[in-house]
């Protein structure tokens, strides 16, 4: 199934979609993260409903605007080496906001806050049935599905002057308002078939920048949910980003500029398509 957010007349509404149709669900459950909770039930639910025109403009973010946004840094073997930096010894996650998020086909507006914006695709996990101090061999009872992330990221801003030392400020690097965009669905696991064989991909006008399997990823998703559920508790509609591999922008000193078209796709999960603006 994909799940999807959407818009109709400005009200944000839930559903099911299938071939440009939505089964909406929005009268049936309090929000989209407890349509996600009750996975296993919503063959059942969607029967009899009617089903509506879904246009790709009136795609949303498919995260609540109450879900956690987590996101792995330095996380694929191939993006550690262009980066010339190491492997930590623990994943290490930084989080977003809802108000970082863009829509799946919307406009990535740049402001001038940072001189160096940068793209990364990514494949992110959606957390179905709450976790807590899940071990490694259980986390995947815990995942309901995937879906496409683009963190753009202000690069200029990462590294902050202290003294003879430099603070890493992952804040105003990852967290700027609008620049995230998510979506367009979250494609559920039976659907997606098995994780490891995903691929991710991103295109900046026109040209492939980044191709890679999920398998280059150092902390697998068992690993990442095993370590994040003993910090804190993962909700029905959490989403954890799994990291980029290489082929960003400032490796190849090609980094976004207003015109350019960024596309994020994967096999089995659809796209992600931005101009910058």
């Amino acid at each position: 199934m994909k799940l999807v957010r959407y818009s109709d007349d400005g009200q944000e509404r839930f559903g099911i979609a299938q071939e440009g149709k939505v089964a909406d669900l929005t009268s049936v459950y309090q929000g989209f993260s407890e349509m996600i909770h009750d996975l296993p039930g919503l063959d059942a639910r969607k029967a009899g409903l009617a089903s509506f025109d879904l246009k790709a403009s009136d795609l949303l973010p498919p995260v609540d605007r109450r879900s956690k946004i987590l996101c792995m840094a330095v996380n694929y073997g191939s993006h550690i080496k262009e980066m010339k930096t190491y492997q930590t010894k623990e994943p290490i996650l930084f989080s977003k906001f809802y108000s970082s998020l863009a829509r799946p086909y919307g406009q990535i507006t740049l402001s001038g806050i940072s001189e160096v914006v940068d793209y990364e695709g990514e494949i992110a996990v959606v957390i179905g049935k709450p976790a807590r101090n899940v071990k490694r061999e259980d986390a995947w009872s815990h995942v309901a599905g995937y879906t496409l992330v683009n963190d753009v990221s202000a690069r200029s801003l990462f590294q902050v002057p202290q003294g003879p030392y430099t603070m890493l400020d992952w804040f105003s690097c990852k967290a700027v308002e609008g620049w995230t965009p998510i979506g367009p669905w979250i494609t559920t696991c039976d659907e997606a078939g098995d994780f490891g064989t995903l691929r991710i991909e991103t295109w900046l006008n026109g040209a492939r920048v980044q191709s890679e399997s999920v398998s280059d990823l150092i902390f697998d998703v068992p690993r990442i949910v095993e370590h994040v559920s003993s910090r804190v508790t993962l909700n029905s509609g959490d989403l954890i980003s799994t990291g980029t591999p290489a082929g960003v922008g400032i490796s190849r000193n090609r980094t976004l500029e207003k015109g350019d078209s960024v596309k994020v796709q994967s096999d089995r999960l659809g796209y992600l398509e931005n101009l910058v603006g």
